[in-house]
């Protein structure tokens, strides 16, 4: 996985080009073969001198006659010290994108990730989207369904202003009203639950307790004043505005 992949680039655990090479030993057998050759010293600080040593005698060879050079053998050597001196060269080289690869690997795995983020991140929103559809049995997006939902509120927020206009009767006196109101409710918190997920549980169960303590004033006989019923539920309609935050 992508995870396991980059977890081992920070402990240096990838496998690179060279791991089933050794350079020093490829150059070591290099100047070896020079030094046979007699044009080099079998050290390193040599070898620069010993090649072209090497390519002179090549050309000297070439030019006393091929035949010759291959029945004696030396033509032979001398191919094996250029094949010598290529793989060491493309081991060099090898050892160079091995660098280049380590520096850049974990800023390309990050710019590979990317994509793997939005897949992730919007098909979960899609999932959760058409779960809301699925539960409420109703194909409109949830955008949809919070503009009910803020319907809902403002029903609510009505009934308030209705059992608040005569002032003689306490908050709900009315029966009609109250039922209607304890109505718009409980199909706000249908709906809520239903969207929870995409909306977050935590703000969910904010907005949950807040209509729990908004009903409650309504009971036990309580003559809480209508203006601070009112404050309340402005409250729960911020609550409820926030949630589109989260699609």
């Amino acid at each position: 996985s992508l995870f396991h992949i980059m977890y081992a680039d920070l402990l240096n655990k990838s496998p690179k080009l060279l791991d089933s090479f050794d350079i020093d030993v490829e150059e070591e057998s290099l100047d070896n073969m020079l030094k046979d050759l007699g044009v080099g010293d079998g050290t390193a600080t040599n070898r620069k001198e010993a090649l072209k040593g090497a390519a002179t005698l090549y050309e000297d060879h070439l030019k006393s006659g091929v035949i010759g050079s291959l029945v004696r053998g030396s033509l032979i050597r001398l191919l094996l010290v250029q094949i010598q001196q290529l793989k060491a060269g493309l081991l060099k080289a090898m050892g160079s994108i091995d660098i280049l690869v380590d520096a850049n690997r974990m800023n390309v795995q990050l710019l590979a990730a990317i994509p793997e983020f939005l897949i992730v991140t919007f098909g979960t929103r899609i999932f959760f989207r058409f779960l809301v559809s699925f539960r409420t049995k109703d194909m409109r997006p949830t955008t949809a369904v919070h503009e009910e939902m803020t319907e809902y509120l403002n029903k609510m927020e009505r009934c308030l202003l209705l059992a608040g206009e005569d002032e003689t009767e306490t908050s709900f006196d009315k029966p009609k009203v109250l039922g209607e109101y304890v109505l718009h409710i409980h199909s706000y918190l249908v709906l809520l639950d239903y969207c929870s997920p995409p909306f977050p549980g935590f703000s969910c169960d904010n907005i949950q307790r807040s209509l729990q303590d908004l009903l409650s004033l309504q009971g036990k006989g309580k003559t809480i004043g209508t203006d601070r019923q009112l404050a309340l539920l402005r409250l729960i309609k911020q609550q409820h505005k926030e949630l589109l935050n989260s699609l």
